[in-house]
């Protein structure tokens, strides 16, 4: 993890921008996340003050008796993105122990076609921008799969309509920052999710923004 951690800081004081999303309520604490967030911003400042480094985390909500509720996402997979260009996916973790330790495998791929639908896919329900069901048809679509002509249609119009709003990374990320923020206020409103998307906000930050924060399940599920 420490050289992740540095690689990853190195990029960023050269420029590079990061989107990471981290569980709210990791299996073995948040203090590693937490220990690592503020670590890239120290590396890296400027990034930070530029919002270059942005973390979210993903979370559900559900009507019952008159209340929102709301429960954190937790994602075993991990899913790494690269300039659109390389990609992973797999239950490695990016770090000694996924990659050296454990008997694990990722797959890895260095096509900009893939990699970029694969974006586009995953910020498209993160982001609440198209119904289950689309993701499933445009899923169809780009993997070629046998349709009928309806069905091909509408895969290249769900396709054209995600290139349209995210085919721009930097421009993609922006959108996925006010969709946290609009959800963070959300969730204090007690008004439902709009997708997946609220900030990864550290222990000081969510005690800050007035929220219940425990220590070992962070502040989106609730007590």
């Amino acid at each position: 993890m420490e050289q992740v951690l540095r690689e990853m800081g190195t990029a960023l004081q050269n420029g590079a921008s990061l989107s990471i999303i981290l569980p709210d309520h990791p299996n073995v604490g948040r203090a590693f996340s937490d220990q690592g967030l503020k670590r890239l911003r120290h590396e890296a400042p400027q990034a930070a003050e530029e919002g270059r480094i942005q973390a979210f985390s993903l979370a559900t909500s559900t009507r019952e008796d008159g209340q929102e509720h709301y429960r954190p996402i937790y994602v075993h997979a991990k899913v790494g993105i690269v300039d659109d260009l390389w990609s992973t996916v797999g239950p490695g973790n990016l770090n000694n122990r996924g990659m050296k330790d454990d008997t694990e495998m990722n797959v890895f791929t260095l096509n900009s076609d893939l990699t970029r639908e694969l974006r586009f896919m995953l910020q498209a329900e993160h982001l609440g921008l198209i119904e289950p069901d689309d993701l499933l048809a445009l899923s169809r679509f780009l993997n070629k799969n046998r349709q009928s002509e309806i069905e091909k249609q509408r895969g290249e119009q769900l396709f054209h309509y995600l290139k349209e709003m995210l085919d721009d990374p930097l421009a993609a990320m922006h959108l996925m920052s006010e969709r946290a923020r609009e959800n963070l206020q959300r969730c204090k409103a007690n008004q439902p999710l709009i997708g997946h998307l609220l900030p990864y906000l550290t222990g000081e930050e969510a005690i800050q923004q007035g929220l219940n924060f425990r220590k070992e399940h962070g502040w989106i599920e609730e007590p």
